[in-house]
């Protein structure tokens, strides 16, 4: 899903989040090539200017959510929490390492032992970064998430620097176990530990009641994967 459009399903999901129109929302889904930064951006994360990146077919967003420069790209899965954050926790930092835990989890699944760095935000593989997180919380309520690279292509992150680490090295699950792997099957092991992590049950996209009124609901079902929380 492009990122634009992908940014406004979430703000409409905030909006119903909030009015109480549909429960706690986990959206799951892939970007074409896309770079986007937080508010805490500085111009030395992107090393060439935002022309430069576009005229070679790539987006670029300046978005609210916390972090720094990041890369999406398709066989990369994004996640994307709308959740009243104090029900699980009302510690900002606690719901981060709550996120990078569903990723640790998954990616165990897969055979690979991931770890949380001292000092960073997001999921490492011996010294070697996986998983990415950056976040907005606003009146209590979350928007953007996670990324997991899955089975992407790692070469543009060097038109970066990655969450402004000078140096860090990027890899995939693709990349550390030498073969594809199905999207949908991380899909579904994300959202498990996910309900996991947060002790929630989820309700599957195909309960059209939750979402009847939105007019978003067609893109969501045809270009991503949502499960909605009943907590």
């Amino acid at each position: 899903m492009e990122y634009g459009k992908a940014w406004k399903l979430q703000k409409t999901l905030l909006d119903a989040r909030v009015s109480g129109k549909i429960e706690d929302c986990l959206v799951l889904l892939q970007h074409p090539p896309t770079f986007t930064y937080g508010r805490r951006y500085k111009e030395a994360n992107l090393i060439f200017n935002r022309e430069l990146y576009e005229s070679n077919g790539f987006a670029v967003y300046k978005t609210d959510r916390g972090g720094l420069a990041t890369y999406h790209s398709p066989g990369q899965v994004v996640g994307y929490p709308i959740v009243r954050m104090h029900t699980y926790t009302k510690d900002y930092y606690q719901y981060l390492r709550m996120l990078e835990e569903v990723m640790i989890r998954t990616l165990s699944d897969f055979g690979i032992k991931a770890e949380r760095k001292e000092g960073y935000t997001g999921v490492w593989v011996n010294e070697v970064k996986i998983g990415f997180i950056g976040v907005r919380l606003a009146l209590g309520y979350t928007m953007h998430g996670f990324s997991l690279n899955v089975n992407n292509d790692l070469s543009p992150f060097k038109y970066i620097i990655p969450c402004g680490i000078q140096g860090v090295k990027i890899t995939s699950i693709r990349e550390i176990l030498n073969t594809n792997i199905d999207i949908k099957e991380v899909y579904n092991k994300l959202a498990n530990h996910y309900s996991e992590v947060f002790q929630v049950q989820m309700i599957t996209m195909e309960n059209r009641d939750l979402i009847k009124d939105m007019e978003f609901y067609e893109t969501i079902h045809e270009d991503s994967y949502t499960r909605f929380i009943n907590s």
